[in-house]
Formats: C-alpha cells, sequence, structure tokens
C-alpha cells in the first residue's frame, strides 16, 4: 500500500503509522461477524458468548472503551442508556463506527471521543463535549462528581499504558452504585484447577515472539482482574466483584462479570 502511494521509505520512516493501519484493518476483520456454519453438532461457546449478558446491565451515561468498528453496538441499543461515549483512538475506525452507530440508530445517543482511556487524553476530549467541567485535568477533580454509570471493557484492557493506573482512574470516574462491565482476555489462571500450564507457557512464547507489536500492544499476560480488585481499596472494595473465569484451557483465557462500585 504505501508503495502505490509513493512512500517508497515508508516502511522505514513510518512504522507506528503504519502498524497503527494495520491494526486498525486487522481489528476490522477480526470483529466483523462471522457467517453461520451449518453443522450437525452445536456450535461451541466462543469469547463473542461472553459479552451479551454483560451488556445487558449497560444503563445510564455509558463510557464505552475502545469500540473499535461498533461491534457491540447492536448491545446497546436499551432504552435505560441515555448517551454513550465511545474513546477510540485510532482514527481509521471511527469512519466504520459513526456508520454502526447510524445503522443501529444509535446516532443521537452515541459520541465519538479521538482519545485513549488514558486521563491525560480522556478527560479534555470529555471537556470538549461538556461532560465534564473545561480545565479538568485530574480525575481527583471529579471527586463527588463522578461522570459515568457504566464503563464498558471488552477486549481493551489488554493494551492500555500503565493498565494499574488506568483502571484505577476509570474507577474514579464511575458514579457511587455504578457498573463496570467486563470482558477480557488475561493472564491464564495456570496455578488453579481452571487454567493450563501449557496455556500459559503458550502466552509467554507468543509474547516473545513479538505479539505485543504486531496485535496492537495487546498484552496476553496481564493480570487484569487483580488490577480490577485492586482499584476500589480505597472505598474498601467493590459493593460486588463477580467475574467468572472462560477458557482456561487457552492462550486467550477470559474474565468476564459485572463490578458494582459502592453507594455513597
Amino acid at each position: 500500500m504505501v508503495f502505490k502511494r509513493g512512500q517508497i521509505l515508508g516502511p522505514l520512516l513510518q512504522t507506528g503509522k503504519l502498524r497503527d493501519e494495520a491494526f486498525g484493518r486487522f481489528w476490522i476483520e477480526c470483529t466483523a461477524p462471522q457467517p453461520e456454519a451449518e453443522a450437525a453438532t452445536p456450535p461451541q461457546k466462543t469469547s463473542a458468548d461472553l459479552i451479551p449478558p454483560v451488556l445487558a446491565h449497560a444503563s445510564g451515561t455509558v463510557l464505552d472503551i475502545g469500540p473499535g468498528t461498533g461491534t457491540q453496538m447492536p448491545l446497546l441499543r436499551s432504552p435505560a442508556i441515555k448517551a454513550i461515549f465511545g474513546a477510540e483512538p485510532c482514527l481509521g475506525l471511527h469512519a466504520d463506527l459513526r456508520a454502526c452507530a447510524e445503522k443501529e440508530g444509535l446516532s443521537d445517543k452515541y459520541n465519538i471521543l479521538p482519545c485513549s482511556v488514558v486521563a491525560s487524553e480522556l478527560l479534555p476530549a470529555l471537556a470538549k463535549e461538556g461532560v465534564i467541567p473545561a480545565g479538568t485535568d485530574s480525575v481527583d477533580q471529579l471527586a463527588g462528581k463522578e461522570v459515568f454509570d457504566s464503563i464498558i471493557c471488552v477486549r481493551v484492557l489488554c493494551s492500555v499504558p500503565n493498565p494499574e493506573k488506568t483502571i484505577r482512574e476509570l474507577y474514579s470516574m464511575l458514579k457511587p452504585g455504578g457498573k463496570m462491565l467486563v470482558t477480557e482476555h488475561v493472564v491464564n489462571p495456570w496455578r488453579t484447577t481452571k487454567g493450563s500450564i501449557l496455556a500459559r507457557f503458550m502466552q509467554g512464547l507468543y509474547q516473545l515472539l513479538g505479539w505485543s507489536w504486531f496485535v496492537g500492544d495487546c498484552c496476553l499476560t496481564r493480570d487484569t482482574e487483580s488490577m480490577l480488585k485492586k482499584a476500589a481499596d480505597a472505598d474498601g472494595g467493590w459493593e460486588i466483584f463477580n467475574l467468572e473465569s472462560s477458557f482456561g484451557r487457552s492462550p486467550l483465557s477470559y474474565i468476564s462479570g459485572v463490578l458494582i462500585k459502592k453507594s455513597a
């Protein structure tokens, strides 16, 4: 593609841009709905099956982290949802995301934020939309004025930078009684009966072979569950912390469930 554009030195001089573009194309292919194949046996459960029962809990003002092309948008048509803010840093996906919102009848509710979920980017974007006061540059300034009733984390916490800090900041933006809706692949729980030492070994091997570089900074070995639990320590823990483990025999092990912040 870069040669067609006359950018002969593109692969050497624009590796970051090329990687982002390649990941955008990869993500579109990866998350596109697949045609149902005819089979004599019932289809096997996949990670996609974990998502609908979790997102059914979305309500109020929603933060949708890394929505990509809007694959989950058909699950966000509940009248209980008043507004959705999709923080998507990959600008190449915005056209598809906008088209998806229109297709699902959510154009009036879905607001695309051209930023990552890192507070230094997210807070200015929210301020520009009038969601938080202008000049807010720290989540600490939102104490008592939290923004979101629901925060959606679907296959995104594996790639956010400084994950422990980022998750703690997300928690700070959640209203008392608010919900964090989680479906994430995580480090294999190989020390438990639900995990596999072979799958854990493969995770480490894939990481060594460059998985994170090729797949949008995704980390296969992130202990996201522990980070989520720790985020609420200052408040004495979550009101409800309900995460289920799935696919423990696979290098793509998952957790999914609903976390509820303690009410004020």
